[in-house]
Formats: C-alpha cells, structure tokens, sequence
C-alpha cells in the first residue's frame, strides 16, 4: 500500500484525545523479563497449502506490505505473484476497570507495519507477542505440521508422550493437508494502569493467551481457503464480562497499485464481509481479473447460559465445555479413539492410551465429535459488527476508537471505490479467570461474487462436520532427468501406501501435469458448470485396474473428476514431446478413490456407508521469490530443461556386446533381465550388483545386493543403532570398535533386523554413546516380485531392473536332433505315462549303432545304444524303454521316457521316432500304367555321436544368480573431434524474445534473455566477438556429460545488454578442436 515509512518521534508521545485520562498515571511494576525477549521469540512462516500462499507472524499478524513485490503475501492463485492481503491481524477488546476506577477499553492486536502499530514510547508494542516454545528455537519458522524441523522437542503444552508428534487439536496428527500452530499472549501491552492477575503484576495486557492454529487442504472443495482458529484463554484473576473478538483488515484487491477503486460489503446472516475490484480489472503485474476476497466467520462463541439459541441450530446453551455430546454424534464404533486422537491404522500410531480412555465406551475430550474437537458444540453468536473506511482512518493504535468500531450492531455502508480497510467484530461474550473460548474465521477466495459466497457455505458445512472429508494420499517424491529431447520422470510409491483416517486405504492414482510456469497455471483450465478453472488437465495419468474409471460418480460444482481409463499403475514416464532449452515444470500428484455409496459393494472400499465424497489430490507447492525466481520446489515439483549431450557423449553402461552384460553365475532359469538407465547422472561407475531370487509367499521375488562393502560409523541409543542404507544383508554385517581391533559376534553382542536396517544391542560388551565402525552391504531393490517386464521396480543408482520370468514349459520347436544326418523324425512331449514339467533340459546321445548295448534303462534292463544326461544337473538321468516285441534290446519305433529324480518312476519327458522310407513301384491308374522307380531308399539312422536336445523354459529360483557391473557415461574423443561441426545457436537469430524465457512477473521492464549454444565438448571456452573483432563476452562451458548446452543472457562483459546485429562466436575444446559460427539478435 502507499506507504509512509518514516516515523517521527514526537508522535509516539502523543497520544489521542479520547482516553487520555485513561492512560498510566502512576509509576508502573516492571515485567519480569526484558521487552526485548519478545522480539527474539517472534518468527515468521508460510502458509501454502492449496491455491492460497501467504507469510504470518505468530505474533498475530497475516500478511505483510511492507516486504518488497508482496511475493508471499496473500497471493492467489499460488504461483501468480499476485497478491490481495496488504496485512491483517486478530484484534480483542475488553471493557474493565483501571486502578484509578476508571472505565476503560484495552484492545490487544498483532499489527506489522509501523503505520498500525501501537508503540509504547520504548519503542515496544502494545499488543501480542509470541510465547516461547512452540518452535524449533534454532530456527526462524513457526511450527508447521509438514515440516518436523520446525517443531520443538518438547511441546509446553503437552506430555511428553507427545514429543515427535504432531500437536493436533485431533490428536497427534494432523487433521488438514499443512498446519500451523502457535501460541501469543497481551502481557506486554502495559498501555493502561490495569493489572489482569493479582499474583503476577508484570503479566500486563488483559491477561490473554492465544492459541493459534491455521489449517489449509488442497481438496477441491477448500483449496481457495485458510482457516484460522484462536482458542483465546484469559489467564488472569479478574473477570471479563464484556470481550469482543474481532479482525482488523487491509486488503487490496488487484494487488499494490491498483487498491484505490475496491467495494466491500458484508452478510450478517452468513457471517461473511468480502471485497472486490469495482471495475473487475487490474493494471497491476501486466494487468488481471482479480478475484473476490474476504472472512468468513465459521465459529464464535455465545452464552450457553442465556437460555436462548443463538445460532438456530436447535440446541439451546450447547458447550464445547459442558462434558455433554450436545449434539449426539460421538460414535463408538470409530471415535472411541482415546484422548490422543489416534487409533489402530493411524499414521504413527502409538498403541492404546496409558490413561486407559481408548475404547472405554464412553466420550472422551480429545477424542472426535466431542468437546472442543466438535465444532457444532458451540452456541454461537456470529458477525456482529463490521465498520469500513478508506485508508488509513482505522487506527490499529486508538483502542477507544476501535473498541466503538467494535460494538454489537455498528454496521457502517461502506463507502465504495477507494482503498478500503475494514474491522469486523464478534461480541460480546464474558471470559471468567482461566475460561477458554474459541474463534474460527476462514480466509477466502472466488472468482466472483457468487463464487466466494458457495465457497463460504462449503467451508462452514465442511468446518460443521469437523472437517472430516478425505485427506490425500501423500505426495509422491518426484525426480526429472534431462534427455535429448526428451524428459525422463520418475516416483515413489509412497503415496499408495496412504491411509485416510476416514476413509481407510484409498489411494487410487497418479496424474502429471506439465507448464512453462513455475506455478503450473497453465493446465489450471479445467471449469466447473459456473465457469470457474477448477481442475488442471493433467499430460498423463495413470490409476489402478479396478473399474472405477471416467467421470467419479459425485460431482462437485457440476464438474467431476476424472478417475483414469484402468491404465494399470506406473513409476516412471517419459515425455518425449518436449523442445531442448525449454525450462518445464512437472508435478505429480496423488489422488484418491472418493466414494460413493457402492463402494463398499464393488469392493473399492473397506467401510461401508460413509459420507459420499469427491475424490482428493494432494497439493502442488511452488514459492516464487520477487524477481519471479523459484525459491522452493516440493517434493513432488520438478524443473527441468532438456538438452542434447556433450559431442562425444558415450551413454551410462553402454557396451559392444549388451548379451554379455549380465554373467548368469548360477541356476537354470531361462527369463531374461534388461537394465534401463533411467537418470544417467546417478549411475555408479565400475560398481558391481547381484541379482538373487526365491521364492516367499508362492511368489517367485528378486533382490538386488549392492556390491560394494559399505562403511558407517554408529552408536547406539536406546539399545538400538541405524544404519543410513537398507534392507541390509545380515550375513555381511561386521561390527567393530572404531580402530578396528576388536570384532563382535554376532547373536552374542548384537543382532541385525535386516529389513529395518537396525541392529540391536544385546547383553555384550557394546555400550550406549561409544562410536563403532560397521561395514555391511544393503539391498538398493529388496523382494520384488514384478517378473514379467513390468517397469514398476523403484529406480536404484540411476538404473531400473525389469525381469521377464518364463513359466515352466516344454520347448518342443526347439526340440530334436542337434548333431547328425539321421532321418528318423523324433516327436518330443511330455510322457504320455503320467509325465509332468520338469524344470531341466536334457540331452540323449548316441554312442553306438542300432542293436549296440552302451546304457540299459532303468526299469527292464533293455539294452540302448544312447545314454540320457540332464544338461541342467549336469548329470547322468534315468530313462524308461517302452518295448513292443520284448527282445531286450531298443528299437527305433519303441518310446524312450525320461524319469527325473533319483529313485522312483516319476516320469517327464518322451521321445517318439517316426521312420521315413522312400517306397517306388509301379501305378495303374484309368487304364493307364505308370512306370516308376520301384527303388527303396533306406533312412539314414542314428549313429554314435548323434544327439537330440530336449529344451525347457524354466522359471527362476532360488539357485538363480545373476551379476552385472555399472559404467558410468563418457566421452569419445574421436566422436567428439567429428561432431563440432555441430555446435550452433539457438534461436539463431534471436528476434526479440524466445519461447523458453520465463514468465516475468513485473509490470514494467524486461524479464530474463537467453541464447543457448548447443552440442558443446564437456569443457570448452566460447569467445564472441562484434564483427570488426572486439570481445563482448566469455563463457566458460563445464558440466556433466548429459549437458551439451551453455546459456549466454545477452550481456557482454561489462554486465551491459547487447545491440542488435550480427556476432561471431568461437569456441575452444583443449584436445578436441575448435570452431566458429555466427549469431544474429534481431530487433
């Protein structure tokens, strides 16, 4: 806004007419503790949860114009750089009684800029400031639910069976996709001679503590609101019979610049004042239509002791407080859940509750639908004031003032069209020492009026159910990898391991979206029946083969979600639409089934008869700073700009022979293993792997061992150390003290959970605190039993592993003779004398004539002139003769059956021999004689050294082994020397501006110019000159392999931008070569 920063002293002694005998006129007690302890508690966070992104302060303040480009404050849509929030903050107000018997009115705000702030002549402010402990003291953020860093290690407010948990009003957990939390109070607020509690004269103010928690979800149905709960508890000895609640507002709608022509208005029966542009256009940041804003209040308190209902909900003088399920809707069957909110299923689950309250069949506060975790236990008394006026004629610093803006039924017509501030107002309700009592207001956006006002009714139905509807399932972690014209994209599965606290196990697909802008709003073009961009249209997406496809059944909006075509799930995608030196921006999110009230019938559910609900998707965080650059990515956003490798480029694990890349040491399965080098930047170089199957749960399951011995230094906590890679092999852990000359044994001073990577402390000689050295191998691919080429193995060292079993078959194509002339035709199949697959192949070889006597079989004693090895044992194997004259001896039209095992007739395989002879003779037909050459032409027969080979496909076991070796990518020196030819420039020319540059956010002025150069050796230098030879630039070009590209953003070496026209460019490979090219910058 505005604004003035300059402040004169002589104003902070002045002070306003009104009240002015109300001041301090008496010499004060001071506080225990320095004013400035205050200060260094006071921290700042972001909250960017769906499509609202904003700063806030926990000492009350959301919002803040006075960071330069507003780029985190109160943006909306997240990622536009526009913002709508110059500032607001949590006023409270209360009339009482000074020492002088005065009656006066102390109002307790968290303002930010200076313009507002009610500055003691200290300098100090006369409001909230935050209390310690509710923040990783180490740093500068406010506890945040998705972030742990943030938290303290032990909460202030909580046991310490709490510590490392979440401090959930719900529980342990958190119940929206991002939360907030802090706590403030007014004991610095020493404005007025009134002293809130008789046992502690430094506690100044009205004696209040704020508990403040923000909750935002990415669900469609809330992804364009925050809401903000402040449980305000008064923690003197004097009564306060007359408070009021409320929220002091500065929004400017179309952003800094374009606040001077805003309207607002209020709605006292839906509890909501809104503002918006009155000509719905904004010339700010290149011009916009800016959306509607505005607050909606979701709960206030009211007197549950005045008989009367004052929110119309039917129940009279209901309580979060009263120890009554007012409303009847705790149900034991699912929230008997005990005080922590935590039940079996539960993310971080910690068993049943020590206090014995988990299952007790009866309500419990903590627990769900009840107490102060059920919204709809309040008697509330809503909106009851609300005052507008240009800025800056609200003044935050004039309590007497405010509190009369303040009072239950000041209404004021706004006047319209100008640079509106407002306060509205909740009052009055009486706060006795150590009551507590609640405020829940809801920041919210919409595309227009009718927008904000459907968005104001979900949320309170939402806030109504205690927001109980789906949470989406976790973000996946996402990983780009540049290609040559092409981007290689691959995840976790983290997200299908997901468990809704309602819904149950849920997960049902991915979807990919991809934008040249950070914030990815240009997919962001999917409307609901009102019009309004609701859904981004995803490039790819890929869901489970269960049949719930196309269009969810439950609408919202008039639009539903599309739930995929059962594509069958994928970890891995690769975009190959993409133009080199182009900057993308992917993300992938995770979305859930919904539900329906069939669900449970189809088997896409494990509850039955729950709220039918769209489905969730889990959200898309992206932070921008000022200059449009991109502060932060989440987990599962990636930028990335593809481009072609360095001249010379030699890819990851390449090989002349690619049949010999795998060495088969061991078993007899005939499947096939392929190696995909998925990001060619990981894979290790000279580093060996082995491949292991076997067999659990009837699955046929493989394992990947790496290697390589790693080192890791321990020490064990609790009787327990970890290790940072795992599964592990058991069987090569080695524990040793740090120098090495002492080893301990295993199952004697420890033992290893493989799986977890943990090893535990026995009754040894290890200690707790003592460092040790541990060398071990792990598997990067533990256990999977994708077998038939499924590419949904997790990628490993930049490589992926897909295995094609092959089921247990008889080859019988490939089958017969392999060596000899013979003429007899052998059939091979499996025995007709109860022959099953067996898992070998065999070999029958001739070693004499017909009639000869070499092997006898093994249930007669005929005589054969071949004996039977089984290839796969490499082993003699037993075979069975089926005489027809009973001579004794084999002849060729007599089955020959192969026995497997070593005792027993357990047959498998037979061989049958068909006889091919020449008969010629003389034919009569019709009268007429043919004469033909009657000769017999005998077939030739087997003879020593003949062999028929008898070929299986068999699927892997447990004997299987397999290794193979990585190489990382290099450069051929040759290759590289041919291709400098080339090396070029693109866009050549440069005209203007180019489609790859990034979106600039200012409204005036260029963004970012570039040109790159492409196809460039590893290491070069590039020289570019004017035509008549002067030197405007130098660029050093050295990165890895994949990048054969090198940006130049068109300022010569004295930072200064180019002229227009035609330059030359040279480029030096030391033990390459080089070469020269032009370059034209049109205007």
């Amino acid at each position: 806004m505005r604004r003035v920063f300059t402040l004169i002293p002589l104003i902070l002694l002045l002070a306003p007419v009104r009240g002015q005998s109300e001041k301090r006129d008496m010499e004060l007690p001071l506080r225990p503790r320095p004013k400035a302890m205050s200060r260094e508690d006071r921290k700042v966070s972001v909250h960017n949860g769906n499509k609202i992104l904003t700063r806030f302060y926990n000492y009350g303040g959301i919002g803040d114009w006075t960071i330069g480009g507003r780029y985190d404050s109160g943006i909306y849509p997240q990622g536009s750089g526009r913002s709508y929030i110059a500032e607001f903050t949590p006023v409270v107000g209360a009339s009482v009684v000074d020492t002088n018997g005065h009656r006066i009115h102390i109002v307790s705000d968290g303002m930010v800029s200076n313009n507002g702030k009610d500055l003691s002549p200290l300098g100090y402010q006369w409001g909230f400031e935050p209390e310690p402990g509710y923040a990783n003291p180490n740093q500068d953020n406010i506890a945040m639910s998705d972030n742990p860093a943030s938290w303290p290690e032990t909460w202030p407010d909580r046991d310490e069976t709490w510590d490392g948990f979440w401090n959930g009003q719900y529980g342990k957990y958190s119940r929206a996709d991002q939360e907030s939390y802090f706590v403030m109070d007014d004991y610095y607020n020493d404005e007025f001679a009134f002293f809130p509690d008789s046992n502690d004269s430094g506690k100044r103010g009205l004696g209040l503590k704020v508990e403040v928690r923000g909750y935002q979800w990415a669900h469609v149905a809330a992804e364009d609101i925050i809401i903000w709960t402040y449980w305000i508890t008064n923690t003197g000895t004097s009564p306060l019979d007359t408070v009021v609640f409320g929220m002091y507002g500065d929004a400017d709608i179309g952003d800094d610049g374009d606040q001077r022509d805003d309207d607002a208005w209020f709605d006292q029966e839906n509890d909501i004042v809104y503002q918006w542009d009155h000509d719905g256009w904004s010339d700010a940041k290149g011009g916009f239509k800016p959306a509607y804003f505005g607050w909606k209040f979701l709960e206030s308190p009211g007197n549950p002791h005045d008989g009367i209902d004052n929110d119309g909900d039917g129940m009279i003088d209901e309580s979060q407080f009263d120890g009554i399920d007012n409303d009847g809707d705790w149900n034991p069957a699912t929230d008997d859940l005990g005080t922590d909110g935590l039940g079996p299923g539960y993310e971080g689950y910690p068993g049943p509750d020590a206090d014995g309250t988990e299952g007790n069949g009866q309500p419990d506060p903590g627990e769900p639908n009840f107490e102060y975790t059920d919204n709809d236990e309040s008697d509330q008394i809503g909106l009851t004031s609300f005052f507008a006026a240009p800025w800056p004629n609200i003044t935050a610093s004039d309590d007497e003032v405010l509190w009369d803006q303040l009072q239950p039924g000041f209404f004021s017509v706004p006047e319209q069209t100008v640079d509106q501030t407002f306060l509205y107002g909740s009052g009055y309700f009486t706060l006795a020492p150590g009551e507590r009592k609640k405020f829940a207001v809801a920041m919210v956006f919409g595309e227009d009026q009718d927008d904000i006002l459907r968005n104001a009714v979900t949320m309170q139905a939402i806030y109504n159910s205690d927001y109980n509807f789906a949470k989406p399932p976790k973000k996946p972690t996402l990983t780009a990898v540049a290609g040559d014209h092409r981007v290689t994209l691959y995840w976790d599965q983290a997200a299908e391991l997901s468990k809704d606290p309602i819904y149950g196990t849920d997960f049902e697909g991915y979807r990919i979206y991809r934008a040249t802008d950070p914030a990815l709003l240009e997919p962001w073009i999917i409307t609901d029946a009102y019009g309004n961009r609701t859904f981004r249209k995803p490039i790819a997406q890929f869901d489970y083969e269960d049949g719930l496809t196309g269009p969810h059944p439950i609408a919202f909006n008039g639009i539903q979600f599309d739930m995929g075509k059962d594509t069958g799930l994928r970890h891995i995608w690769v975009d190959t639409t993409v133009e080199n030196g182009q900057t993308y921006y992917y993300a992938i999110t995770a979305y859930d089934k919904g539900y329906d009230t069939d669900f449970y019938e189809r088997g896409l559910s494990e509850y039955e008869n729950l709220q039918p609900l769209v489905p969730s998707e889990c959200p898309i965080i992206v932070k921008q700073a000022a200059n449009g650059e991109v502060e932060f990515l989440d987990v599962n956003v990636v930028q990335v700009t593809p481009n072609a490798p360095v001249a010379g480029y030699v890819p990851p694990n390449y090989s002349d022979h690619p049949n010999d890349f795998f060495t088969h040491d061991s078993g007899a399965g005939t499947g096939r293993l392929v190696l995909l080098t998925r990001d060619p930047s990981q894979v290790k170089d000279q580093n060996p792997y082995e491949v292991e199957f076997a067999r659990t749960g009837g699955k046929t399951v493989y394992s990947v061992r790496d290697g390589q011995v790693l080192t890791d230094t321990v020490q064990f906590v609790a009787g327990w150390a970890g290790l940072p890679h795992k599964p592990v092999d058991v069987a090569s852990v080695r524990l040793t003290n740090l120098s090495g000359t002492t080893t301990f044994q295993a199952g004697v001073d420890y033992q290893v959970d493989g799986e977890l990577g943990l090893i535990e402390k026995l009754d040894g000689s290890l200690e707790e605190g003592t460092t040790y050295l541990v060398s071990y191998q792990y598997f990067p691919l533990y256990q999977s039993d994708y077998v038939q080429g499924e590419a949904l193995n997790p990628v490993f060292d930049g490589i992926q592993l897909l295995v094609y079993d092959d089921p247990l078959a008889l080859l019988a194509d490939s089958s017969g003779w392999i060596t000899g002339d013979c003429g007899w035709v052998p059939t091979v199949k499996v025995s007709d004398f109860q022959g099953v697959l067996y898992p070998a192949d065999y070999e029958i070889r001739w070693e004499g004539g017909l009639g000869d006597s070499v092997s006898s079989d093994a249930l007669f004693g005929v005589a054969a002139p071949f004996s039977v090895w089984n290839l796969s044992a490499n082993k003699p194997s037993r075979f069975v003769i089926i005489e027809n004259d009973h001579d004794g001896v084999w002849d060729v039209d007599e089955p020959i059956i192969i026995l497997y095992g070593e005792s027993g007739m357990n047959t498998c395989y037979q061989v049958d021999f068909a006889v091919d002879s020449l008969m010629i003779d003389t034919v009569f037909v019709n009268d007429t004689t043919w004469t033909l050459d009657t000769t017999v032409v005998p077939v030739e027969p087997a003879q020593a050294g003949d062999i028929i080979g008898i070929y299986t496909s068999k699927p892997f076991d447990a004997r299987d082994r397999y290794s193979f070796t990585t190489t990382r990518s290099r450069v051929d020196v040759r290759q590289a020397r041919q291709e400098l030819d080339r090396i070029a420039v693109v866009p050549n020319p440069y005209v203007v501006t180019a489609s790859w540059e990034p979106q600039h956010l200012f409204a005036s002025g260029r963004g970012t110019r570039k040109v790159e150069f492409i196809h460039l050796p590893r290491e070069c230098t590039i020289r570019i000159y004017t035509l008549s030879g002067y030197l405007v630039q130098t660029l050093h070009h050295s990165d890895v392999n994949e990048n054969g590209a090198e940006e130049w953003n068109l300022l010569s070496r004295d930072g200064l931008e180019i002229a227009y026209g035609v330059y030359l460019y040279h480029v030096e490979a030391p033990g390459i070569g080089e070469t020269v090219g032009k370059l034209a910058v049109i205007k």
